[in-house]
């Protein structure tokens, strides 16, 4: 693959984070969790996709708020200060997020999440991808 102009890389970096900006602000309060979850289970109702949504009880909005806070303060520093190497740890992070929603899906969980998993995959890709620099220092 041929490597890429660090400016190029930069735009990634910052499009994926108004990516996650823009789909995880509803995970960060625990009123907006209750209406994207009530969204997410009718979706995965209608489309009759496999697995399931569990009840919404106060640990899964827990969670949930606390990856949302964190993913909207992550999201925020990659947007306000781009770089390759917040670019490369946000490649890494977005594996580990692919790797546990397949887990959930294989363990039972709504078939919903793997909409997300197929962009996490690709931004992960993306935020992997030799840049000029790279490759000429290694030559």
């Amino acid at each position: 693959m041929a490597p890429v102009k660090q400016a190029r890389f930069i735009t990634v970096v910052k499009t994926s984070a108004w990516y996650d900006l823009a789909i995880t602000w509803p995970f960060a309060t625990p009123w907006t969790f209750a209406l994207l979850y009530g969204v997410l289970g009718s979706m995965s109702q209608g489309l009759g996709l496999p697995g399931e949504l569990p009840p919404r009880d106060a640990t899964n909005t827990l969670f949930a708020n606390l990856m949302g806070s964190v993913v909207l303060v992550w999201s925020l520093a990659r947007i306000l200060s781009p770089s390759v190497r917040l670019g490369r740890l946000d490649g890494v992070a977005r594996w580990l997020f692919a790797a546990w929603q397949i887990h959930a899906v294989m363990s039972g969980g709504s078939a919903i999440v793997l909409a997300f998993t197929v962009i996490e995959m690709l931004f992960g890709a993306l935020q992997f991808l030799p840049m000029e620099d790279e490759a000429r220092e290694q030559s």
